[in-house]
């Protein structure tokens, strides 16, 4: 019979790492910046010019060749309206992604190896916990805190997406079925891809530092989807959406197998 967990120390855990993000500066600070200058700053900067640029619905046509029937008669037939539209509800979606996949990967670097460097964690190790009940402990701040800043980024920018709507004549967008997706299924597959693959490398990677460069490389296929979206060659559709989160969730669990594999006090502790 499998062995009970301790529930307590693992909110304890999780409590533990809160505050420890919460004193630190540099983590802290990158999770607030990062997420408003990627996700805000193209609405934000459509608002201050008050006007789309002409090469915009030019560039934007291949993907408004591929859209749906029925979803293309519900655009505006102005040019610039309709690009506006395909802009903030489709192209920036992707970059939704990067906000709790960034926030996790980093939280959880911070929370292990963050801690490791800088020889916290050993304190931890020695606790009366089991391996299992502090791997748990260690992934729920992490993803608790991206699902968190997503939801904030995510209310921001529906608000600022809808004032630029509404700044071409145009009625609110969201909040929106695509965005629901995106949000409530896919974001937090996202977040809980981010920990696992920062905690199943904890054992090999030494330094915060390095794995925020491991972080950095998963960017990579999200600013490829930004600019496939834009080209036309594929469309971030609820369909699509849904296929993408079940994606994710599978390569979490493949990661979450290996870390608990690799989470062993043993195997963290630093030898000099």
């Amino acid at each position: 019979m499998a062995a009970r967990l301790n529930r307590a120390a693992i909110l304890a855990i999780a409590a533990r790492d809160l505050r420890n993000v919460a004193r630190s500066r540099a983590v802290l600070i990158p999770l607030l910046v990062v997420p408003a200058l990627l996700l805000l700053t193209p609405p934000v900067t459509l608002v201050v010019a008050n006007a789309a640029p002409e090469s915009l619905a030019a560039e934007l046509a291949p993907l408004f060749t591929r859209l749906p029937a029925d979803l293309a008669d519900r655009l505006p037939t102005e040019p610039s309206h309709w690009a506006v539209v395909l802009l903030l509800v489709y192209v920036f979606a992707p970059l939704f992604l990067l906000v709790p996949l960034l926030v996790a990967s980093m939280t959880a670097a911070d929370s292990v190896v963050g801690e490791r460097q800088r020889r916290t964690l050993e304190g931890l190790l020695h606790t009366p916990t089991t391996d299992h009940e502090l791997l748990l402990g260690k992934l729920l701040t992490p993803w608790a805190m991206a699902m968190a800043v997503a939801l904030i980024v995510a209310v921001a920018y529906g608000a600022v997406a809808n004032t630029v709507l509404a700044q071409y004549g145009l009625p609110a967008a969201f909040p929106n079925l695509v965005w629901a997706v995106l949000v409530v299924w896919v974001s937090p597959a996202a977040a809980a891809f981010g920990v696992g693959l920062m905690v199943a490398l904890s054992a090999r990677v030494k330094t915060f530092q390095e794995a925020n460069q491991v972080a950095g490389f998963v960017v990579l296929p999200i600013a490829g989807l930004v600019v496939a979206q834009a080209a036309g060659v594929v469309l971030f559709d609820g369909a699509l959406l849904g296929l993408l989160g079940g994606v994710l969730w599978l390569l979490t669990l493949v990661l979450l197998r290996v870390a608990d594999h690799n989470f062993r006090r043993d195997r963290l502790l630093i030898r000099d």
